[in-house]
């Protein structure tokens, strides 16, 4: 549901939870709040690929350029435990419970998954989704309702 002072903005969700959960900090990502774009600016950033925009102008006009906020790790691994209480396999919750419960348990989770495909391939449309609320979220904070993007 929109908020009531929402404004609809043409956004490419996948670009943009692909921006909320990049893991990397040297990379920065805004919203242009007027077309919906997301930009990446990167060292090797070229105003030619982004209607001229220079970095200067992306980063002296907050109000117009929304930074995206750095990831939260902790996301990660809570949608993992999502995952794990959707399933109606008690087995595989149990051993998947185990793995996150271990020590790097992102990467024991994934290794567990690693041994059954159709069940990693229902592992990232979960991750993809909750990737998705998330943007949806950020963007409400911003008073902003995703409308569909042309392509």
């Amino acid at each position: 549901m929109t908020a009531p002072n929402s404004r609809a903005l043409p956004v490419d969700l996948e670009e943009l939870s692909l921006a909320l959960e990049a893991e990397t900090a040297d990379l920065r990502w805004y919203l242009d709040t007027l077309s919906g774009d997301v930009i990446l600016v990167t060292p090797e950033y070229e105003p030619a690929e982004n209607d001229g925009l220079t970095v200067q102008e992306i980063e002296s006009s907050p109000s117009r350029f929304v930074r995206v906020p750095a990831s939260n790790p902790a996301n990660a691994v809570e949608d993992m435990k999502a995952f794990v209480a959707s399933l109606g396999d008690p087995q595989l919750q149990e051993s998947l419970q185990l793995a996150l419960s271990a020590s790097r348990p992102e990467k024991r989770f994934k290794t567990a998954l690693s041994w059954l495909p159709e069940r990693q391939q229902q592992w990232h449309a979960f991750y993809r989704q909750a990737c998705r609320q998330r943007a949806i979220e950020w963007l409400a904070e911003l008073g902003i309702a995703a409308s569909v993007r042309a392509a």
